[in-house]
């Protein structure tokens, strides 16, 4: 009896690992049972990169003072990596985009992600005047997150970005763009170290931006993306 005993626990746990073990192979994913939260970190680059001969005019809107940017530099891969920098007519100066993959567990470079798994970085100077870089947005994004950036300590030591809205359309004028995602920045020290909006639409990029202590708003009045 205790051989036949031994004998049929021994059974009943194989049994039972084996169906725990089909039962994780079977387990969906969160981005399977989730997909409308999930994204993936190739999304960045309907925000970020854009071909060379792309070009946006931007006017303020009390002074209806003008400011051209175009692209100078491009570069893109097949997965996550790619480089951008733009030019402004009115300031002389240079803004550069890269982004930066975390790999933390969680985190794909090919499949849908529902973490923050790349952060999109900034950078904005000129030969001689170089002002500083800080992360400006990230994916997956969700409206309510946001990221302790890595700005001026002197004068943004505890900025962040935050998500506020995203929108699935954005009219702005003329013109009515498609997903767009709104950035509150506390302290854009490329900005001068004062609170920033920035709206980020697909495939078309910034197309507004708000400097709330120079009572400033940008808005995109004209532009091209070359194919």
């Amino acid at each position: 009896m205790t051989r036949y005993f031994l004998f049929a626990s021994l059974m009943l746990l194989l049994v039972s690992g084996s169906v725990s073990c089909k039962d994780k192979d079977n387990k969906k994913s969160y981005c399977t049972e989730n997909p409308g939260s999930c994204q993936s970190v190739l999304a960045a680059k309907e925000f970020f990169l854009f071909k060379e001969g792309s070009w946006w005019v931007y006017e303020e809107e009390t002074s209806h003072e003008r400011d051209s940017l175009y692209v100078t530099e491009y570069y893109n891969s097949d997965g996550y990596d790619f480089d951008m920098r733009v030019h402004s007519s009115l300031s002389d100066y240079n803004y550069h985009y890269w982004p930066l993959f975390t790999g933390s567990s969680g985190c794909s470079a090919t499949s849908p992600i529902h973490k923050k798994c790349i952060f999109i970085n900034r950078s904005k100077g000129k030969p001689g005047d170089y002002i500083g870089e800080s992360q400006c947005f990230f994916v997956n994004y969700k409206q309510g997150d946001y990221e302790t950036t890595g700005s001026d300590l002197t004068y943004c030591p505890n900025n962040k970005i935050i998500v506020e809205q995203v929108y699935s359309n954005y009219q702005l004028g003329n013109f009515n763009f498609g997903k767009t995602v709104k950035i509150g920045e506390l302290c854009s020290f490329i900005e001068g170290a004062q609170p920033t909006k920035n709206y980020y639409s697909s495939q078309i990029g910034l197309v507004s931006k708000e400097l709330l202590d120079s009572n400033q708003v940008w808005n995109l009045i004209s532009y091209h993306i070359a194919l």
